[in-house]
């Protein structure tokens, strides 16, 4: 019961990252799955007997996923599959995920829904959940899954999730870290700042977006950010994150 963010999980084994009588947080065990591809992390919120699949990733992750989401849940009690964006490494397993789950709702934001035919996605009023631009809530069994905006880091219809109850904060491609390292945990800010000032220099548009978005979540109380690439970043080193978005210069801000 309670955390699990010690620095000695395995990346690529599932785990339990919080758990309580009626909700639990899973990371699925998807980095480092397959070679010469960008690594990606995966993660199930199960709240009752309802889950959501938080950026499930490719097609090469597919098969491991579906062996470590059924360790926690049926895959008929799942009730959404949620996209923080429109990039394959975060929903190129789509049409396989809407095989074996047809009741699942697919949740992404409003404007790539449109692309949801290019995936084989029929009947697309049934199908879709679509994200308004400005957020809003996901009810997952009694849990109120909270949408927060993150546009144009890196995608111009971007979000993040927030839950309540473990008060982990599902980033997306915000914190993400790139490079050959093994820890799925955070341990030495200073050594994994190597490894997230690259993509968050080329990746986020500007500034003004990444203090922007600083801002909108430093007053929630979090207890990890768990990213979509990298490591999940804990409660010590939060506070050092959010001040290097609010002064990080990226994007358009590089050019002359």
């Amino acid at each position: 019961m309670g955390y699990n963010l010690n620095s000695d999980l395995n990346p690529s084994e599932d785990a339990v990252l919080y758990e309580d009588r009626d909700h639990r947080v899973i990371y699925l065990g998807s980095k480092g799955s397959s070679s010469g591809s960008v690594d990606v992390l995966s993660y199930l919120i199960v709240n009752g007997n309802e889950g959501i699949i938080v950026d499930p990733g490719g097609y090469h992750l597919f098969p491991k996923m579906v062996y470590n989401i059924s360790k926690y849940i049926k895959l008929k009690d799942i009730k959404y599959i949620y996209f923080c964006h429109q990039d394959p490494d975060v929903c190129g397993s789509l049409p396989m995920w809407k095989d074996v789950c047809p009741q699942a709702k697919i949740v992404i934001g409003e404007l790539w829904v449109r692309f949801l035919p290019h995936f084989g996605v029929e009947n697309i009023e049934e199908s879709a959940y679509p994200i308004p631009s400005d957020g809003g809530t996901i009810n997952l069994g009694k849990a109120p899954i909270e949408v927060i905006p993150a546009h144009y880091m890196h995608s111009p219809n971007h979000f993040n999730l927030y839950d309540p109850i473990s008060k982990f904060l599902f980033s997306g491609d915000i914190g993400i870290a790139l490079g050959e390292f093994k820890y799925l945990i955070v341990k030495d800010w200073i050594e994994h700042l190597d490894y997230i000032y690259p993509p968050h220099r080329i990746l986020m548009t500007s500034n003004k977006v990444t203090r922007t978005w600083a801002e909108r979540i430093k007053n929630l109380e979090i207890k990890a950010i768990l990213p979509q690439h990298g490591a999940i970043i804990p409660e010590s080193f939060i506070s050092y994150f959010i001040k290097f978005m609010e002064n990080l210069k990226c994007g358009i801000d590089l050019v002359k």
